[in-house]
């Protein structure tokens, strides 16, 4: 093969550059597309499909315990995280306390809420 001419290498240098404008296009697409799961989904109102959400910062126990995975030693220990480290600011805090998961979170996001006072926050969705 001989040497390419001016042309030859332009259009071989425009030819790379479309390709690689159009990787990127399609990587940001499919990235932009896709939603994160660990974002609850909930209006401001902390209502997600005509049902209440439980607020997981002034629940009692017998509430808590009506969240899927979620029995009386967990229960506790969400009343005792909370009373000594305060509210739960998001609902992933949740994590923190001992026995919760990421399992047992993803579980029961869509239904808490962190409630909507100073200490708390809600996402939008």
């Amino acid at each position: 093969m001989g040497k390419l001419s001016a042309a030859a290498r332009w259009a071989l240098a425009v030819v790379t550059a479309a390709a690689a404008a159009m990787l990127l296009c399609f990587a940001m697409r499919s990235t932009a597309m896709s939603r994160p799961a660990s974002l609850p989904r909930e209006t401001a109102a902390g209502v997600t499909d005509g049902a209440e959400r439980i607020d997981v910062n002034t629940a009692g126990l017998e509430e808590l315990m009506t969240l899927p995975g979620i029995g009386q030693v967990r229960a506790q220990a969400i009343l005792d995280d909370r009373a000594q480290n305060g509210p739960f600011r998001y609902p992933e805090d949740l994590v923190r306390v001992k026995g919760i998961g990421e399992g047992t979170l993803n579980g029961i996001l869509d239904q808490i809420t962190t409630g909507g006072g100073a200490d708390a926050q809600n996402f939008g969705g």
